[in-house]
């Protein structure tokens, strides 16, 4: 093989792996264009020329590459990401899913496969073995130039207006740092900062006195960037101000994923705060549930799937909620059906904000947190027709995102016609981060900084 092909090969093979792996740029991937990683695959096998083993380090490089994608695909690092596998398990996906899935890892082998057969040429000796480390050396500057000149390398070139996205970084760092996140011992959840202009529970629940409070965290409930959809999807609730309710819609910044999202609420904390708990198991926590507690309040907290996910239950259980219901006694104390609309075993959300109303006045006074699960992403549904206009119809940029945002519009209409029966003091709903649409044209509906809330108070 000649001099140029034993280059233009190598390149074009790192090109196409590192697009593959990005989608084309069609979906949503916080990456970079190249990962350091693949420049050296050339080199690597001219130390071994064993076919099964060169297949093997392939595959472990695209593998290791795609699982970062998928955490960072939900707002995870890579190790608390992989730490939910147990929770894959517990899911109930359907056939359709796991005939993708097989397809999906029959295509990666494809990949894999071609990748190590055209690259079956370098030999294991010491002239390649020279040739492919000048390779790596030169295509490492090249690369590594294109982030100096972008402001983004170690040497910040320049840095006005730096979007700080490297062109080229190490997965292997990537995975360091997020080890460090992983394994690090976290102080107590009174030593966390607490979050930038307090969340939106503390803001309206903390100094509040009312007696019946329900905050409900709503599962990928992202802020829609045209006002007039968003408003029109909250239609049923914001009517309710000539129901004796004063209604305001609100946002919040987020960080990371749902359980982020409930530090933030919960413990008016960084997301860090989350695993602090978890950790520690801290009597005190400075939480909303421990100030209620105090304010002679009774804390309940509902959800309709399971607390195993992500220890959930014992989180809750840890911040001082006197009574936390989950899965198990909806479905086989109250045998609600199950819900289908995603990948958790689940009973329909509104199960549990039927229960969670009503429950509110057996107590003299409550605070009740419910945590929805049926809008979670991978979706699966129908758009209910009855409840949608034609600019709806028309607007949503895919048939997932119109039908989880009638999800959300139905559960919506349902709270409001509860709370026309129920007249609850005080609800508030926020978003926990917007949905994680696989296309970059769905995710660019939502904001990237932002989750709607709305506010009912009885006046």
């Amino acid at each position: 093989m000649n001099k140029y092909n034993k280059i233009i090969i190598p390149l074009l093979v790192i090109v196409l792996l590192n697009l593959i792996e990005h989608g084309f740029y069609l979906i949503s991937i916080e990456r970079p264009v190249f990962y350091y990683e693949y420049l050296a695959i050339p080199l690597v096998f001219t130390f071994n020329s064993n076919k099964l083993i060169r297949l093997l380090i392939i595959t472990f490089i695209v593998i290791s590459d795609a699982i970062i994608s998928l955490a960072q695909f939900y707002f995870f690092d890579t190790f608390n990401y992989i730490t939910k596998i147990p929770s894959f398990f517990k899911s109930d996906f359907s056939i359709s899913f796991w005939l993708s899935l097989v397809g999906c890892i029959i295509l990666i082998g494809l990949i894999i496969y071609i990748t190590a057969k055209l690259l079956e040429f370098i030999k294991s000796d010491d002239l390649h073995k020279i040739f492919y480390t000048k390779f790596l050396i030169i295509v490492f500057i090249c690369v590594y130039l294109i982030d100096i000149i972008s402001g983004n390398s170690f040497f910040y070139f320049r840095t006005v207006g730096n979007n700080h996205t490297n062109f080229s970084q190490s997965a292997i760092m990537h995975y360091y740092n997020d080890a460090k996140i992983f394994s690090k011992k976290y102080g107590p959840v009174t030593s966390i900062a607490n979050y930038p202009k307090n969340s939106i529970t503390y803001k309206y629940f903390y100094n509040d006195s009312a007696d019946r409070q329900i905050l409900i965290v709503l599962e990928s409930w992202g802020y829609i960037k045209d006002k007039a959809i968003r408003l029109e999807q909250m239609d049923a609730l914001l009517k309710l101000n000539v129901n004796g309710y004063k209604v305001v819609t609100d946002s919040s910044t987020f960080q990371g994923g749902t359980s982020q999202a409930e530090a933030r609420e919960l413990l008016n904390k960084s997301g860090e705060a989350y695993y602090s708990i978890i950790q520690n198991h801290p009597k005190n926590t400075n939480s909303i549930i421990a100030h209620k507690n105090k304010m002679g309040y009774y804390t309940n907290a509902f959800q309709s799937f399971s607390g195993f996910h992500s220890s959930g239950y014992w989180f809750r259980k840890s911040i001082g909620f006197k009574t936390v219901i989950d899965l198990k006694y909806f479905k086989d104390s109250l045998h609600a059906p199950v819900n289908y609309n995603n990948h958790y075993e689940a009973v329909n959300d509104e199960v549990v904000f039927d229960y969670g109303i009503k429950k509110a006045f057996s107590q003299r006074k409550s605070f009740s947190y419910i945590l929805t699960i049926n809008t979670h992403l991978p979706f699966k549904g129908t758009a209910n027709h009855k409840i949608l206009n034609s600019v709806e119809l028309t607007t949503l940029p895919s048939q997932e995102a119109l039908e989880q945002y009638s999800r959300i519009k139905e559960q919506f209409n349902f709270i409001a016609e509860l709370l026309k029966k129920y007249p609850i003091d005080k609800l508030v709903i926020v978003g926990d981060h917007p949905p994680p649409f696989l296309k970059n044209s769905e995710r660019a509906f939502y904001s990237k900084k932002y989750v709607p809330a709305i506010i009912l108070s009885k006046e």
